[in-house]
């Protein structure tokens, strides 16, 4: 392991492998991340990795639509690797919405995103079995689909090695060491690395690492789970990547056919500690899962359950990522707070990470709303559609 290093960033996730690959790519090759477990191995693991552009505000629409494009042009970028499935998105938005529902379209459709309306019947046809009871609206995007967390994390890290950079596993950061305000070491079991740079993309443990160097980062850890059906075999094979606000639902295909459930907010954060929640999925949620999908789809009532977990959330107090450098602390830079949307808009944020770090600014997309300043300014990000996710 090196002794000194350009830049060392702290968690192997997908955000994390995003900012060493694109730092390397803009030319810094002495670049170290440091990871815990294995790669993967954390909230990235247990992403519904669902990639769809249907948001609220600018910066997150414009992040995610240059997230898109790497995922689309990922084979070009990664010596063929294809990560990133295109099957299509629907968006279910119940009655009492529509008018929000449709002032959010055109501000998409203003900003390039490939998005139309379509009627609930027209979403049947397309999903077989499909109730369209209480189904006000529906938001299709071809372009958007699935990635596979695992792949993306590999390539990025194995692209950035091939590129001169360091990427350790099973070795987690202990410390880092300010002199000065300014960042001077990172601490870990095999020594110190000596850098001018730490980014803190620690995911769930990022408010952990917040606190070495004094800073009490406004996140909140929450527990979520997810489980997997398999549909009976007379069932036609779903198509679609679904968001379903109607029942507070979200699934998806697998490449084995089984469909990936998880259910949306508004609704009771769990909170968690990082180090010791409960990773087994409760037979609570199982149950409460399954009644949502098979209302929306009764066929599925003839499914089988295959497997469950839980995974953690990282949540910001508007549930928008912390994109920026440290107030006060020279040479610390942030990247956390992912509140559920990290996975799918870390191609563009680790590129534009990247950015501030070597150019000083951020260029693909503005990511001044993101600044960590912005809960002191009360210039919070505000959701379309309200909740406790924006």
């Amino acid at each position: 392991m090196r002794k000194t290093a350009d830049a060392v960033i702290i968690g192997g996730g997908a955000l994390g492998s995003s900012i060493l690959y694109h730092l390397t790519a803009k030319g810094m090759r002495r670049a170290v991340l440091l990871e815990k477990g294995q790669l993967c191995s954390g909230a990235t693991g247990d992403s519904a990795a669902m990639v769809r552009q249907h948001y609220s505000n600018e910066v997150s629409i414009r992040l995610v639509q240059k997230s898109l494009d790497i995922f689309q042009h990922f084979p070009d970028l990664f010596d063929g690797a294809r990560v990133f499935t295109n099957t299509g998105w629907f968006f279910f938005c119940p009655p009492e919405a529509t008018g929000v529902f449709r002032e959010n379209m055109v501000r998409l459709q203003r900003m390039g995103v490939r998005t139309w309306e379509i009627s609930a019947e027209e979403a049947a046809r397309d999903i077989p079995g499909l109730n369209t009871e209480g189904i006000g609206c529906v938001a299709f995007e071809p372009d958007s689909g699935y990635a596979d967390p695992h792949g993306m994390v590999n390539a990025f890290v194995a692209k950035a090695r091939a590129h001169g950079a360091e990427a350790h596993v099973h070795t987690p950061a202990r410390g880092i060491r300010i002199i000065n305000g300014r960042v001077s070491a990172v601490v870990t079991d095999q020594g110190e690395i000596s850098t001018p740079i730490v980014i803190n993309a620690a995911g769930p443990w990022a408010k952990e690492v917040g606190r070495w160097t004094g800073l009490d980062l406004p996140l909140e850890i929450s527990r979520e789970q997810e489980i997997v059906i398999q549909p009976p075999t007379d069932m036609p094979p779903l198509r679609r990547v679904v968001s379903n606000m109607v029942d507070r639902i979200y699934f998806r295909p697998t490449a084995d056919g089984s469909i990936l459930v998880g259910t949306g907010h508004p609704k009771e954060n769990e909170l968690a500690d990082p180090h010791h929640y409960r990773r087994e999925v409760d037979q609570d949620f199982i149950q409460d899962a399954t009644r949502r999908l098979s209302h929306r789809l009764p066929t599925l009532q003839r499914g089988r359950f295959v497997k469950g977990w839980a995974g953690l959330y990282s949540i910001t107090p508007d549930w928008n990522m912390i994109l920026d450098k440290s107030p006060g602390i020279e040479g610390l830079y942030l990247a956390v707070g992912g509140s559920g949307h990290s996975f799918k808009l870390a191609p563009g944020m680790g590129l534009c990470l990247a950015e501030l770090v070597m150019d000083g600014k951020a260029s693909t997309v503005d990511i001044t709303p993101l600044r960590a300043t912005r809960f002191e300014e009360n210039a919070l990000l505000r959701s379309t559609y309200g909740g406790n996710r924006a």
